[in-house]
This record gives C-alpha cells, structure tokens and sequence, in this order.
C-alpha cells in the first residue's frame, strides 16, 4: 500500500534537482550509503553522545543516516527533516515496516525557522546541504541550529566542493557548467563558480555563528573503474545529469546537442578501464556555548 503523502509545504523549493521524483530518490540512498561509508561510520570522529541523545538530520532525503543511526543506537531518539513529501513518506514507511520507534520524519523547510523548541537536539547532522542552501541563507541556517541545540551541543555539517576529480575531460566540463549555473543562481562560495567553494569556507560560518571547539576531518571516495565505489558513483553521476541537462541548457551553458554528446561522451569515459575518480569531502564540527 502507498504512503500518504504529507501536505507540501508552501513557497519555493531551493533544491537544484527534483525533490519529489522517484529517481531522485534512488539516487539519493545510494549517495547516503556511500558518503557514510566514506565518511568511516555514522558518528566517525565524534565524541560519545550523551545516553538517550536526542539527534537531528536536517535535508534527510529517504532518511538512510537518520535510520541507520536509530537502529544502531536505539537509546537515542533521532528526527530526520525535509522538504520533500516523497522522501519523508518513504522514510516513515521504512521506519514504521522496521519496527523502529526511536526515528520519525517530518516535512520541513530548512531555510526557514525550525519548528522545534528551544534547546531540543544533542546533535544536528547536515550533510551536502549545497544542494539547496543558498550563500545567503548559510549563517541563519548555523543560527537557527544553535537555537535547537542544547548548550555545548553539537553541529556537524559535511560538504563538497566539487562532483569529483577525474581523467574524463566530459565529467569535468559538465560539472563545470552545473558549478557556474549554480553561482549564477546563488550557490556556493567560489568567486568564479568553478567550484561550489563552500569547504574552505565552513570553519568561519561556524565561528560567525558562534559555535567552538572547531574540528574537522576530511574524507575520499575512490570512485575509479576498478573501485568499489564505480557502480554507485556512475549511477549518481548518470541521474545528476539526467535531470540537470536541462537546466544547463536554459541558463545557457550550451545547447541541447552540445550536452548530449558531453553527457553521453562522459558516460563512456566513465566506462573504461583506465578511468579514475575521487570524490573530495570535509566535515566540520563545533559546539554551542555552554
């Protein structure tokens, strides 16, 4: 039987791609469990969190980490948020056909207040929040979680510049188009919008914001043919560009016939044997005041 959908929520939706679409959905978890597993495990680096910790996951998507995370910790008590009725249906679905009663999910905004109380959460998790936060909207995001967080409470945010390093000259002009497109629209750092840049930045958000006791730690995906990675970070690249074409296409970064071949001819040098790939990562942490 189908989930109910929740109700949408109402203005627009900042995410690049479709958030509803089922397809961006299947992306999505194989993207969860492969950043998780790059990342060295859930929790990878943090201190122990209190007993009965209470955990948000802010941009859930189908909610892969918040679920994980309650299974393996069934002390704590986790919340995932999003924007899109699909994933958080999805993720509820999962959570109620698990069993598992320490996880729920709600429809949520996050570029907006948060509807949660003051001083809620032990941990707040975001992960490739570039995606939808434009530059503007970073340091109320950082602020709005110092709300929900408890004193000496923990912000972990993990980012990316960049959808990979490779030896495919097609990946690389196509992630160069999406970069630009997305700088002209209001994403990222980086002056020239090459990049996303928001990697060397985050350590100074998190300062302005008024968090301490700054840690990072910075993580790799090997995503070349050989790699146990390949076959997930194709199919991610395959449906990125699948729906990002025609965006690309209408702000101007070539024509139509242009992006088919660089993305058919990307498809292809991704295939190869002598392809080699690596996916770039940082996690930042800090702590709210006490």
């Amino acid at each position: 039987m189908e989930p109910d959908l929740p109700p949408p929520l109402e203005g627009a939706d900042t995410y690049v791609l479709d958030a509803e679409s089922a397809m961006e959905m299947a992306r999505l978890i194989r993207l969860d469990q492969m950043t998780t597993q790059g990342m060295g495990g859930h929790l990878a680096g943090l201190q122990p969190l209190p007993e009965g910790a209470q955990v948000l996951d802010i941009a859930c998507g189908p909610g892969c980490w918040a679920l994980d995370l309650a299974f393996l910790h069934p002390d704590m008590e986790v919340v995932g948020i999003d924007i899109s009725r699909t994933m958080i249906a999805y993720a509820n679905a999962r959570a109620y056909s698990q069993g598992n009663n320490n996880v729920s999910f709600e429809v949520m905004d996050v570029t907006k207040p948060l509807d949660f109380a003051d001083h809620s959460f032990d941990l707040v998790n975001g992960r490739l929040l570039s995606s939808f936060l434009r530059r503007d909207a970073w340091s109320l995001l950082l602020q709005e979680c110092q709300r929900i967080l408890r004193p000496g409470g923990i912000l972990r945010i993990t980012e990316t510049d960049h959808g990979g390093i490779t030896s495919s000259p097609a990946f690389d002009q196509l992630n160069t188009f999406l970069f630009r497109a997305m700088h002209t629209m209001g994403y990222g750092f980086a002056p020239n919008g090459v990049t996303l840049g928001i990697t060397p930045m985050l350590e100074r958000i998190f300062r302005q914001a008024n968090y301490s006791h700054l840690q990072r730690q910075a993580h790799a995906v090997n995503f070349s043919r050989d790699a146990e990675a390949w076959t997930d970070f194709y199919r991610n690249t395959e449906i990125v560009f699948l729906q990002a074409l025609p965006m690309l296409q209408k702000v101007g970064m070539a024509s139509k016939e242009e992006l088919d071949v660089l993305y058919h001819t990307m498809l292809s040098e991704m295939q190869q044997e002598a392809f080699c790939g690596m996916w770039y990562l940082l996690t930042v942490w800090g702590t709210t005041p006490v």
